[in-house]
């Protein structure tokens, strides 16, 4: 480790991403669980020193039978990174902690459940419906509200679960709530046209909000991680229910075509506006080339390719009795926004993201090739990298950038709030940095008040490389000690 780890870090950084492509090469990886940091690297079977390769993000494991999908834990005590752990899991998309679980998602399906030291345990949570990645927690009574698209009961759904006895024919949109004790206490159902993709929704202390992009579950996946397509043309809708209705009370807005990944939070102001910051992208043009039966988001994944044909941005939504104004707060690109968990479902003034640049490569993981050309209907995105991290002032529109040099490439930002800290950006910055030129992983630890204006306050040098795309939880220790 270099610098110093501030003493208010007393707790677990867990992270989930893709399998790590080096995982077959690395000796960690492989045959262990456990590993206690500032030790010196393992050799592997011919006694060498174990190398990390810079190439590919997105390894092939379709084909070896293994997860694809690994949960990783840094333990930090006393000033200290004292532990890695980590564990296969067939989930990859999200990771959060719930009732003294963690828990782990795939993009749908159920989740997989791990105690803090990644033991697997049985889901206990009293779900027979898959639910989407993005599971909110609302800080002022820690319950944590999912969603689901479902599609399963129409004799032409392509979704891979099976419906249960009975369910009707159509397309629903799913909403629960787990209290705090990690209860299922309510749930509403909200019909749909179509079964569209839906990412991430935005929960306030009274309503939800979702967004219907135009798209649609695709008829064959192919194992794709984003089982959903484009329909150019179709409209795009913003719909909003209260938190305890019964899925009939939705007020529905047009919006100008668009995709949202990310919702970095959402507020209600004593108007009875509601005020939402999401991460938006274009959306396919009508009549632009593409390819059917292609993912809206090639396999590189979120945050490594442009959609649609564009990079996110973050911007405003305000959601009024009868419209949506919509305002960008910055030129710059961004993706896997976050802000401070104690404020989650109420009014923040600083956020956090990635911060994304094109890339000069183009994506191709869902563009067929036929004798070295591109097939005339497909899509080609180019490719995206991130290079920074960003902080934003949403009440008075202003960012500013933290960039960690030439080769390394940083990750979702966690935000940790000091113990004194009153404010949130009183508080550290924890990002997983790929270095390229090194070949192997960080933990970057940034003072957010002085973001921009100084170094890291620690840099913790991981045993093992991890894929960029992921997303991270922090737990501060006194919720599972």
């Amino acid at each position: 480790m270099e610098g110093a780890l501030p003493p208010d870090l007393q707790g677990t950084l867990f992270r989930i991403g893709p399998r790590s492509p080096w995982a077959l090469r690395s000796a960690e990886l492989k045959d262990v669980g456990e590993h206690e940091l500032g030790t010196a690297p393992r050799a592997d079977a011919a006694g060498s020193t174990l190398q990390t390769d810079a190439g590919s993000d997105q390894p092939p494991f379709a084909d070896t039978g293994l997860p694809l999908g690994a949960l990783h834990a840094v333990e930090f005590r006393d000033g200290k990174a004292v532990t890695y752990r980590w564990s296969e899991s067939d989930a990859d998309a999200s990771v959060f902690w719930h009732a003294g679980s963690v828990l782990a998602l795939s993009e749908t399906g159920l989740p997989s459940q791990y105690s803090r030291l990644l033991e697997p345990q049985d889901f206990a949570g009293a779900l027979s419906v898959p639910i989407a990645s993005h599971v909110h927690r609302v800080a002022s009574d820690g319950s944590r509200v999912l969603f689901a698209v479902d599609d399963r009961g129409r004799t032409d759904s392509s979704s891979p679960f099976e419906p249960p006895e009975g369910q009707p024919e159509g397309i629903w949109l799913r909403i629960g709530e787990w209290d705090a004790l990690g209860a299922l206490r309510r749930t509403q159902v909200v019909e749909l046209e179509r079964a569209t993709w839906q990412h991430d929704v935005a929960v306030t202390s009274d309503h939800v909000v979702f967004i219907e992009s135009p798209t649609e579950r695709l008829a064959h996946a192919g194992g794709r991680a984003v089982p959903f397509g484009w329909v150019p043309g179709a409209e795009c809708w913003l719909g909003v229910v209260p938190r305890d209705g019964d899925g009939v009370d939705v007020r529905w807005f047009r919006l100008d075509p668009c995709v949202v990944t990310h919702v970095l939070g959402a507020w209600e102001e004593e108007s009875g506006d509601i005020v939402v910051f999401v991460c938006r992208y274009d959306a396919l043009e009508a009549g632009r080339p593409y390819d059917p039966a292609g993912s809206v988001v090639p396999s590189q994944g979120v945050g490594l390719t442009s959609i649609g044909g564009s990079l996110g941005v973050l911007e405003r939504w305000r959601v009024t009795a009868d419209r949506v104004e919509r305002t960008q707060v910055d030129d710059r690109y961004v993706e896997y926004p976050r802000m401070d968990a104690l404020l989650e479902g109420a009014p923040f003034r600083y956020g956090y993201s990635v911060e994304e640049d094109w890339a000069d490569n183009v994506t191709g993981g869902d563009v067929a090739l036929r004798g070295g050309v591109v097939d005339p209907r497909a899509l080609v995105e180019r490719g995206a990298a991130p290079v920074g991290l960003l902080k934003f002032d949403v009440a008075r529109d202003e960012a500013v950038a933290w960039h960690p040099g030439p080769g390394r490439r940083p990750s979702e930002p966690l935000f940790v709030r000091a113990v004194d800290g009153h404010s949130d950006d009183e508080g550290w910055l924890m990002s997983v940095v790929d270095d390229v030129n090194r070949g192997t992983s960080d933990i970057y630890v940034l003072d957010a008040s002085s973001m921009g204006r100084r170094g890291p306050e620690a840099v913790i040098h991981l045993p093992v490389r991890l894929p960029l795309r992921s997303h991270g939880e922090w737990v501060p220790a006194d919720r599972y000690r």
